[in-house]
């Protein structure tokens, strides 16, 4: 049972990643045009991480946040399907993902109004209220899946 749980936290937390992608994703788009991202990004890893547009778009920190967060879930999904089946890294598997989810987690709820808004703005949703009304669900929707998986991970387990 730990092993499937601990799968669908890690696809948690590759949603979370999602979010944190898209802020880098909206940054770049701000700072560059369709067409400038779309010569100067020819492979896939310059897609994931904007390695030639970081400079034009002043990513900074989120440059370096974005690598090392894919890189440390990409490792993580590997150890967990590897090994998660062992006895003994159950717990160190737990705790990295815990800290995943936390990490991933409040950065997700921070950008989720903004998030939200874009997308309100894309599916031509015009009504303050609505926008708001779906802010609201989208942030405590990520905050709920963090608390319930804090609560199935540590205590209902242990």
């Amino acid at each position: 049972m730990f092993y499937f749980a601990q799968i669908a936290a890690l696809a948690v937390c590759w949603l979370f990643y999602c979010e944190l992608y898209w802020i880098v994703q909206r940054k770049v788009a701000k700072a560059c045009s369709r067409e400038y991202i779309r010569k100067r990004s020819k492979t896939l890893t310059d897609r994931l991480f904007f390695t030639p547009l970081s400079a034009k778009a002043h990513l900074g920190f989120l440059y370096y946040a974005n690598i090392a967060v894919f890189t440390v879930l990409l490792l993580l999904t590997a150890l967990h399907l590897l090994t998660g089946w062992i006895g003994f890294m159950q717990g160190f598997i737990r705790v990295m993902t815990t800290v995943m989810i936390l990490l991933l987690g409040c950065v997700g709820a921070s950008a989720s109004g903004a998030s939200t808004e874009y997308l309100c703005t894309n599916l031509d949703i015009v009504s303050r209220k609505k926008i708001l009304a779906l802010q609201v669900v989208s942030f405590l929707s990520e905050v709920i899946l963090m608390l319930l998986y804090l609560y199935f991970a540590w205590a209902y387990v242990i």
